[in-house]
């Protein structure tokens, strides 16, 4: 089983009513998505106990699907999971007292060479899109307020989703491009459009990975759907569409080092190497570790020998975060890295970001 508790992604879906059907030997299912209506939109990958639903859902571990489906975000993880083994009828002795028992697939690790030419194919969509699109006053002075420079705002290519025009954006990039299988890009009854939607705006955050191509577009939205932030674009379902990867964010110092940070999100990674000039891997989501199949392999290349995690410091309290750190220095160490970890007090900043803005603050306040 993928993670020390009792049960799985695919417990708590059944649980909460879900009709999951069977993964014939794939390592993640599609499922009518409960939060936003839409057919086969969320994905439940039993590799990680992860979900992700790019239209409305969002994406995180298992307790966070609970939580949503019944509408108790006050409830402490461990409640939480008081209450599904309860329900599960699940004791201490949770060995061979498994409610729903589906099995899980041995995942094929994904090479270089297997990835990288749909990563370039998304790439020249994703740029020719961008340059037709703006960032509003507000969303820019949102990425400022942030601390993120002016410089980076404009080399990281932030943007604001379009409410209209989507066939008019989607038909330029398609006499540039090959947009076929491209996530967030379809087909309609008319021409080629866009899925997005126009009550969802937000800032576009183009997620560059190692290999400096932009495997994705993340939409941070101005208002959350059930404290959902963060959604991908994606077209999975849609005719000439694409599943949206949930790439890690990369940026690389200018400086020579060994050493990459690994956190989660793309914030967490800009904001460090902008003050701080560090190398840093911001991960999807603390579960969404599968890309490291060939992040880790393309690190060694480049020379890096070490790395440090440094997740939320909300580990405490939260065993979903607790399990993916666990994970993640497995994972690294069996790949022959040397591997340590940021630890901080929450009060100096729940994201790594936050804590190294609040150390320059107060650096900057003590000098006064």
């Amino acid at each position: 089983m993928p993670n020390n508790l009792p049960f799985s992604i695919i417990d708590i879906a059944i649980l909460c009513g879900v009709d999951v059907p069977n993964s014939r030997g794939k390592n993640y299912v599609l499922v009518d998505c409960p939060l936003c209506g839409r057919k086969k939109s969320m994905s439940l990958k039993l590799d990680e106990d992860v979900f992700s639903c790019h239209c409305a859902g969002g994406n995180g571990g298992m307790l966070d699907l609970y939580k949503k489906l019944n509408n108790c975000y006050d409830k402490s993880n461990g409640d939480v999971i008081r209450e599904i083994k309860a329900k599960l009828n699940i004791n201490d002795d949770y060995a061979n007292n498994r409610k729903f028992t589906k099995p899980i697939p041995q995942v094929k690790k994904l090479s270089k060479n297997e990835v990288l030419p749909h990563m370039q194919k998304a790439d020249k969509a994703y740029r020719c899109l961008l340059n037709l699109l703006g960032l509003s006053a507000k969303h820019k002075k949102d990425l400022l307020e942030r601390g993120i420079s002016n410089a980076n705002i404009e080399k990281y290519m932030f943007r604001s989703v379009p409410v209209l025009g989507y066939e008019y954006f989607a038909k330029n990039v398609a006499e540039q491009c090959d947009i076929q299988g491209v996530a967030g890009f379809m087909q309609d009854s008319r021409s080629q459009s866009l899925s997005f939607i126009p009550k969802l705006t937000g800032i576009i955050i183009p997620v560059q990975n190692i290999f400096g191509l932009i495997e994705g577009l993340q939409i941070r939205l101005d208002k959350p759907i059930r404290k959902t932030r963060y959604i991908w674009l994606s077209s999975d379902s849609l005719v000439g569409g694409g599943k949206a990867t949930t790439p890690a964010y990369f940026v690389e110092s200018s400086k020579e080092t060994d050493t990459c940070i690994i956190t989660e999100g793309a914030f967490k990674a800009i904001i460090p190497n902008q003050y701080k000039d560090l190398t840093v891997l911001g991960l999807a989501g603390v579960g969404n570790q599968g890309c490291l199949d060939y992040v880790l392999p393309e690190l060694k290349r480049k020379g890096y020998t070490k790395i440090i995690e440094a997740f939320d410091a909300d580990f405490r309290t939260n065993p979903d975060v607790l399990h993916h750190r666990e994970r993640l220095e497995k994972t690294c160490r069996e790949a022959d890295f040397n591997f340590t970890r940021y630890v901080w007090n929450l009060e100096d900043g729940k994201g790594f970001d936050d804590f190294i803005i609040n150390r320059i603050k107060r650096k900057n306040a003590s000098r006064v």
